[in-house]
């Protein structure tokens, strides 16, 4: 094997700084994109946990309320869908509808008097830190979660 002299090698040096400067801002890119899409993923996380909240709030009727105000700790609707939203600015925003069939439709924005399903959707955007062409700025956060309302008991003391 040929040996590089010491002009050479200085050479060689030169060209590598290059090829790290030209790639360099492609690098940088991709890290960013790539912290983008993770937030993405963990804030739909998030979203979708907002949804289950409020569906299981929902799910049982107003007479339940000791199970909520000394167990779980959730006040109303809001705080339930709430809970989770800590990181999340601005607030989300949720629809609440029944239905009588777990595959929907869920028209009705009154709870049935008894039996059937409820379904909360819950809606943010995301705005990304980036800002590159080809790169949405903001991604719609939409998830839904759907539970079977309790069967009413009676209120505790």
């Amino acid at each position: 094997m040929r040996r590089l002299r010491r002009s050479d090698r200085r050479a060689r040096r030169g060209a590598v700084a290059v090829e790290f400067a030209v790639l360099l801002p492609f690098l940088c890119f991709l890290f960013v994109t790539a912290v983008d899409f993770a937030r993405v993923f963990y804030l739909a996380i998030t979203v979708q946990n907002c949804a289950r909240n409020g569906a299981y709030y929902a799910s049982n009727y107003p007479n339940n309320s000791y199970l909520y105000n000394d167990i779980y700790g959730y006040k109303n609707l809001d705080d339930a869908v709430g809970r989770d939203a800590g990181n999340l600015s601005p607030a989300p925003t949720y629809t609440v509808y029944y239905g009588s069939s777990p595959n929907g439709p869920f028209t009705q924005t009154t709870a049935p008097a008894s039996g059937g399903y409820v379904q909360v959707t819950v809606d943010w955007t995301f705005r990304t830190i980036t800002n590159y062409p080809g790169v949405p700025n903001n991604v719609a956060l939409s998830r839904s979660c759907v539970m079977q309302m309790a069967p009413a008991t009676p209120n505790f003391p």
